[in-house]
């Protein structure tokens, strides 16, 4: 504690005695993260000088504004008190910043290690709350830290701007594309799926959205690069099955029904399909549940393991338990978009958000034309686009008429934060054996359009 109240001192007093230490001080701090009371008060003072447009405390100025302290008691240690921090801090420093920032993360264990943590126990030894209560006072825990270790200045001028600039493009010529594994997605995609990013793939019940992650997934795997699948939609045989039947083309109905039926053939096919399978990189959960957490635990624990997974894929990101559970779905779903967001830049990995398009996504629109989903179609779309680094919408008209000859998947590139938006990319699909190939071929109702 005394060495707290020696930062708390030297952060006040280098605020008393220098202009830029005081601007910085007003622009950093808040006065409710001193502890000992007379230097929140004093804390308090210097917050409201320069809310009235005084640049230069002196101790007239503490008397005009300490009767505003929202507090009980408003002893600071008066003039003499004042004075005695102006002494031992008169010294000018360069290291300002660093004095607050170890202020603020000595502010944020304080308060961790007592209101947060009493509350904490409370909560746990009380059989009547929820694991919500829980989660909620852990979150704020988090968000203690995470202002702690905010900087002060985070501008670059622009002469530092040139020298980053140009250091990056030394660095790209090393550098290789992050594929999603469809190339000719990657044709028209500035990054794929990098490092620190995160991407939506969206689309109705039916648009193939668990078949396109497995293929993708699989893909990425074949090229050396470390994947894991979050599946609560499908399991990991039934994934497996996918894969089997794309590298086999058993059909999948065939694979499913009639396994006492196949040939010896199919059989060593099926085998050999497995023993490929199984060199891959690849990781799969089918936990019908998981909540961020748990997730991050898993990933954590297979690095330990010495996996190394640069892709990760979320199916579906609605059926994680801290966005399933409780109200106001857009706030839920904001909040742990922000938290992959976090998890993607501080684990070095990009994260596959698969999403459900809303009812309005879908069906037949004016002159019975069917209706392709937009960005605004996704169940709170603002939620998800603003954190996305790239939207792709996944559409199949073979859905709707099972009578077409050809499947086309549309992969529309809706949102890309460094790249060309607002384009389709089209794959033809065979769906009884689970495959995804590039084609020339447009959809029919686009083809009838051209004609």
């Amino acid at each position: 504690m005394a060495d707290g109240v020696v930062l708390e001192q030297t952060v006040l007093g280098h605020a008393l005695n220098d202009t830029a230490c005081f601007q910085l001080f007003v622009s950093e701090v808040e006065w409710e993260q001193f502890t000992a009371p007379n230097h929140k008060v004093l804390a308090f003072c210097l917050k409201r000088m320069a809310a009235i447009g005084i640049s230069r405390p002196d101790e007239d100025s503490f008397q005009l504004v300490v009767s505003q302290y929202p507090g009980d008691d408003k002893d600071y240690g008066g003039a003499e008190y004042i004075r005695n921090l102006q002494v031992a801090f008169i010294d000018p420093t360069d290291n300002y910043q660093s004095f607050i920032q170890h202020f603020k993360l000595y502010s944020a264990k304080s308060k961790i290690g007592g209101d947060r943590l009493q509350r904490l126990l409370q909560v746990c030894n009380d059989p009547k709350t929820s694991a919500q209560d829980v989660k909620d006072i852990v979150a704020s825990i988090q968000e203690d830290i995470e202002s702690a270790n905010t900087s002060g200045f985070n501008f670059k001028d622009a002469h530092q701007l040139g020298d980053d600039y140009l250091l990056s493009l030394e660095e790209r010529q090393d550098q290789s594309f992050h594929t999603t594994g469809l190339g000719d997605l990657d044709d028209h995609l500035a990054q794929g799926y990098a490092p620190k990013l995160v991407t939506v793939m969206a689309g109705f019940t039916g648009m193939a959205k668990s078949t396109v992650a497995i293929n993708m997934a699989h893909r990425i795997a074949v090229q050396g690069v470390g994947v894991a699948m979050f599946s609560m939609e499908s399991t990991a045989v039934s994934l497996m099955d996918k894969m089997v039947s794309t590298l086999t083309q058993i059909p999948l109905g065939r694979l499913k029904k009639e396994s006492a039926e196949l040939t010896e053939e199919e059989r060593r096919s099926i085998m050999n399909a497995v023993e490929d399978i199984g060199k891959l990189p690849l990781l799969i959960n089918d936990q019908a549940s998981i909540s961020m957490d748990s997730m991050l635990y898993q990933i954590q624990a297979a690095q330990r393991r010495g996996y190394d997974p640069k892709v990760v894929f979320i199916d579906l990101f609605g059926k994680l338990e801290d966005v399933d559970t409780g109200e106001n779905l857009a706030a839920r779903i904001q909040r742990e978009m922000k938290r992959v967001r976090v998890l993607a830049k501080s684990l070095d990995m990009h994260f596959v958000c698969v999403v459900q398009v809303g009812r309005q996504g879908f069906g037949r629109g004016r002159g019975g034309s069917i209706k392709r989903p937009t960005l605004v179609d996704i169940k709170n779309a603002n939620a998800y686009a603003e954190e996305a680094d790239l939207v792709l919408l996944l559409h199949r008209n073979k859905y709707y008429l099972p009578e077409l000859e050809d499947d086309i998947l549309e992969v529309d590139i809706a949102k890309q934060r460094d790249g060309e938006a607002n384009m389709k990319v089209y794959f033809e699909m065979f769906a009884d054996r689970s495959t995804i190939m590039g084609t020339d071929k447009r959809p029919h109702d686009m083809v009838r359009d051209n004609d």
